[in-house]
């Protein structure tokens, strides 16, 4: 599978974390589109759940900023 387009990053740097345990392993849910001209799959939206891996089920995110 071919990587996702790049999205902007954000300002200041963040990390994502799950708000239960703090692990970073985190996931969201995404529907792709298939772009013949490109031949790559584009994210078309995000969906609001989120799963933690290390917790093994839903989670809620937090966004950390990554301090230098």
């Amino acid at each position: 599978m071919t990587a996702p387009r790049s999205t902007p990053k954000p300002d200041p740097a963040i990390t994502i974390h799950c708000t239960t345990c703090g692990s970073e392993d985190v996931r969201r849910d995404a529907s792709v589109a298939w772009n013949a001209e490109l031949q790559t799959w584009e994210i078309v939206t995000v969906f609001d759940n989120a799963d933690c891996e290390e917790c093994g089920g839903e989670a809620s995110l937090t966004e950390r900023e990554i301090v230098a």
